[in-house]
């Protein structure tokens, strides 16, 4: 593990095998085969194969959300994603909103590599408690590497459909690109939840357009239309136009003392 520019740590890339293809891309074929298998290189292929229809991708590859995240999740999508400043200026800026908020306890569903949580515990000190969950046991595997050291934090197996959690639990409850890549049934189960377990607060950063694993939804409107008052929404302020118009942060609540 190593650290980047943000502060973050991330995997150390592994020492090339005597025996690996020489080519870049072959190698990393390879190296996928043998350490994750078949499944996940089809897998990985069908994300990236130029020309498929986004509705015949959507019935290939994303058809069950859980076991996609789960073979999306691991060291790659890691530095993928710690290799984009942009997202990682989303994200500071949207710890520095919750932060703002003060809350007094965190759940993040969908907790994902705990980029979150790590900034939300920079942040918020160590006597705030933060727990993370997530579908994905691969995501989860990463996520206790990269939070090592930390306190106060915990992490758990579950689904955001159904948390493990009793009513009124979490003074702040966070989802950050989650929602938007459920079906209408199970964000609509995702939003009941959230609301079930948070005593006070609700945030969501959720975008609003629509691929072939992005549903899209308006998630501010939802609370209006169940007449829950929403604190704030609007657009996060970060990356290129197209991301800016894309994306929604909201805060709703509160909804009890």
């Amino acid at each position: 593990m190593i650290a980047n520019p943000h502060g973050m740590v991330e995997p150390s890339a592994p020492a090339m095998h005597p025996c690996a293809p020489t080519s870049t891309r072959a190698w990393r074929a390879w190296r996928a085969l043998r350490t994750r298998g078949a499944r996940y290189v089809w897998h990985k292929t069908l994300r990236r194969l130029p020309g498929l229809d986004p509705l015949r991708r959507r019935q290939w590859l994303y058809a069950d959300p859980r076991a996609y995240w789960t073979l999306r999740g691991g060291d790659e999508y890691f530095s993928e994603q710690e290799g984009q400043p942009a997202r990682t200026d989303r994200i500071i800026w949207i710890a520095d909103r919750i932060a703002s908020r003060q809350p007094r306890s965190v759940l993040e569903v969908g907790c994902g590599y705990g980029k979150v949580l790590r900034l939300l515990r920079e942040r918020l000190g160590p006597d705030v408690p933060l727990v993370g969950v997530d579908f994905s046991a691969s995501q989860l595997e990463v996520a206790r590497r990269h939070l090592a050291g930390l306190s106060g934090i915990t992490l758990a197996h579950a689904s955001g459909a159904r948390l493990p959690f009793p009513d009124d639990a979490f003074d702040l409850v966070l989802t950050s690109a989650v929602i938007l890549h459920n079906p209408p049934v199970v964000a609509d189960a995702i939003r009941r939840e959230v609301v079930r377990v948070s005593s006070r607060l609700a945030a969501h950063n959720e975008d609003t357009d629509v691929s072939y694993n992005r549903f899209g939804y308006d998630t501010a409107a939802w609370y209006r239309d169940r007449a829950l008052p929403v604190l704030e929404s609007g657009p996060i302020p970060c990356g290129d136009a197209a991301a800016r118009a894309a994306s929604q942060f909201c805060v709703a609540g509160p909804w009890r003392a």
